[in-house]
């Protein structure tokens, strides 16, 4: 069965949260992140200083309950900016207890592999002189051998066309060997790039078909770490796991994907669909999934980052957007549980945490990881205006962010204590709302709060517990609500419909 959790809120319950931060970097936030040792490690960008003369990548460390223990800025010496996004900006944990990146400076030239220890030192960086246009650019996250590291991506060549390539370099981050694979003149990206085992990796990718310059397909390659294809399969054009994205090895040597399925094109421009597809040893297709919004290929309804879990199965990070019907209609952060059959177990679409919200407060969670209590966090960026920030987020196992998602999540409704029902009358209403306790009325004071069909809430109070509480919905738009009613004895939720006569 497939929940969708309304969890929109920026209240905390059971250790869970939807903050933004801001670590005192101008412009500060994540493009990726990971867990370590049950601390969060956020990888992203910020301006040394107020005068955004330089902008510098800033390694940070929250423990699991979201505090900030401690930062650090890598700045050019030259001056030069320093960037990362979501294709060409990752980070990994290494052996050692420090942690391998990639980066590269804005003027579009160079890669940068940067090492640093457990406490963010810089050990060593790298520059690689790649010929680079950053917005048809790629580094994949780094892998780590027993030797050094296999990096894989993308670069645009002096065609104008993308080539993907694989790079072995030693534990100080010296070129062993670089590789680009395919036709120099068909356009071909290495989405991501995994490891199999200590001698097999393997490149999901897209690429143009030859021929048929536009058209675009799926391959998988295995290459080992001499950079040897050893397989290699390609999808039919426009294929139904969709455009390549993220490729997950399991244990039976198949495959689990997520690409965008290209539903149909509209005035040339590709409408597509999240997609989770089963691959097996032999390349057949065991099983897919087509679900979330359909909508532009530009739009980013993604997954940027997909980790396995402890129960088995697996969740997805990225980007989506509110509910339709939802105002004013904002992108959110998208978390999706998925069973190794593909199966959605719960959705969350947390939003912008900021009240009151508008349609730019936006963001994306960049990466995503397991806690040892089995809760899930995420980081990545929101924005208020013109201003970014760090943003954190934690949800229970089941995907609640707060005792109300719970309830929601259940979706056929909440079972108040026996000992006190009560009941709102009229429901629907046009404003006017009676609360009826059926019994003595439990505890001294209530804790009201109502919030709106996507978990956001919109109206609170807090007043002695009568017989009869009269309140007034009057100025909310008709929809949907549920009512949280806390005392000291229990707690409540009921549906509210809000209906203008």
């Amino acid at each position: 069965m497939f929940l969708l959790v309304l969890c929109h809120m920026t209240t905390t319950g059971q250790g869970t949260y939807n903050v933004s931060t801001d670590i005192g970097w101008p412009t500060n936030h994540f493009r990726d992140m990971i867990v370590d040792n049950d601390t969060i490690i956020g990888y992203g960008l910020g301006y040394a200083d107020s005068t955004y003369a330089q902008q510098g990548l800033i390694l940070s460390k929250f423990d699991s309950s979201g505090n900030h223990l401690f930062s650090r800025m890598i700045l050019d010496p030259l001056g030069e900016h320093l960037s990362i996004s979501y294709h060409w900006g990752k980070i990994a944990k290494t052996r050692d207890g420090g942690y391998i990146m990639t980066a590269a400076p804005t003027h579009g030239d160079a890669a940068w592999l940067i090492k640093v220890g457990h406490d963010f030192e810089v050990e060593f960086i790298k520059e690689y002189l790649d010929t680079v246009n950053r917005s048809h650019y790629r580094y994949n996250v780094p892998i780590e051998l027993e030797d050094g590291y296999l990096l894989s991506g993308s670069i645009q060549r002096l065609n104008y066309l993308n080539n993907p390539f694989a790079r072995r370099v030693d534990k100080q981050g010296n070129t062993i060997w670089f590789k680009y694979f395919g036709a120099y003149d068909v356009a071909a990206v290495f989405n991501d790039m995994v490891k199999v085992n200590d001698s097999i990796f393997l490149a999901f990718s897209t690429t143009e078909v030859a021929d048929n310059p536009g058209i675009i397909a799926s391959a998988i390659n295995y290459i080992d770490w001499n950079g040897d294809i050893l397989r290699s399969w390609q999808s039919e054009p426009d294929p139904e796991i969709g455009f390549a994205r993220k490729a997950l090895p399991t244990a039976d040597d198949g495959i689990i994907t997520f690409g965008q399925y290209p539903v149909e094109v509209i005035n040339e421009v590709i409408y597509v669909q999240p997609t989770l597809a089963k691959l097996d040893s032999n390349f057949q297709i065991e099983w897919i999934r087509h679900f979330g919004y359909v909508a532009r290929l530009s739009a980013k309804i993604i997954f940027w980052d997909i980790e396995p879990l402890s129960d088995g199965n697996y969740i997805g990070a990225g980007e989506s957007a509110n509910p339709p019907g939802s105002e004013p209609r904002r992108r959110t952060g998208w978390l999706h549980k998925f069973s190794p059959q593909g199966d959605s177990l719960w959705e969350a679409l947390p939003e912008a945490p900021f009240l009151p919200a508008s349609e730019y407060d936006v963001g994306a969670l960049a990466g995503v990881g397991e806690l040892a209590s089995g809760s899930i966090v995420a980081a990545g960026e929101v924005n208020k205006g013109n201003q970014r920030y760090i943003w954190l987020v934690k949800v229970t196992p089941d995907g609640c962010l707060d005792t109300l998602c719970s309830v929601v999540s259940a979706v056929e409704g909440f079972a108040s204590p026996e000992q006190a029902s009560l009941s709102l009358f009229p429901n629907p209403t046009a404003g006017p709302l009676t609360l009826a306790w059926a019994a003595p009325p439990p505890g001294r004071e209530a804790h009201l709060h109502l919030y709106d069909a996507g978990g956001r809430e919109v109206w609170r109070q807090q007043r002695p517990v009568e017989r009869q509480m009269e309140l007034s919905l009057s100025g909310l738009p008709e929809g949907l609500y549920f009512l949280q009613v806390r005392t000291s004895e229990g707690n409540w939720v009921e549906r509210v419909v809000v209906r203008r006569e």
